[in-house]
């Protein structure tokens, strides 16, 4: 199976009435591996961003994380596993994978 194919069947599926709206896979360089169509555009700097957080958590938190130009309020997660973040009534959930797979 393709990574594609993990997003658009696995992780855009419904699932109990619920649904993501955007999702993708990206790689500990930056590479987008896959993509929803509607996930946003993101900037290479926003990606340096989150895999600094990973890496030091907690440096999001003073200025917030910006995804595809939006930006969004880093909220509790897990340090150096999870990234949790919202704007509004939405939000993101942003785990870190094995690259040993």
């Amino acid at each position: 199976m393709s990574w594609q194919a993990y997003v658009d069947d696995h992780l855009m599926c419904e699932i109990e009435g619920n649904h993501l709206t955007a999702a993708a896979i990206i790689g500990h360089d930056g590479t987008v591996w896959a993509q929803s169509s509607n996930f946003p555009q993101v900037k290479p700097e926003e990606i340096a961003a989150i895999i600094k957080d990973f890496d030091e958590p907690g440096s999001l938190a003073p200025t917030g994380l910006h995804l595809g130009g939006t930006k969004y309020m880093v909220i509790q997660g897990e340090a150096g596993a999870v990234i949790r973040g919202k704007k509004g009534p939405g939000g993101f959930l942003m785990c870190l994978g094995n690259d040993k797979v």
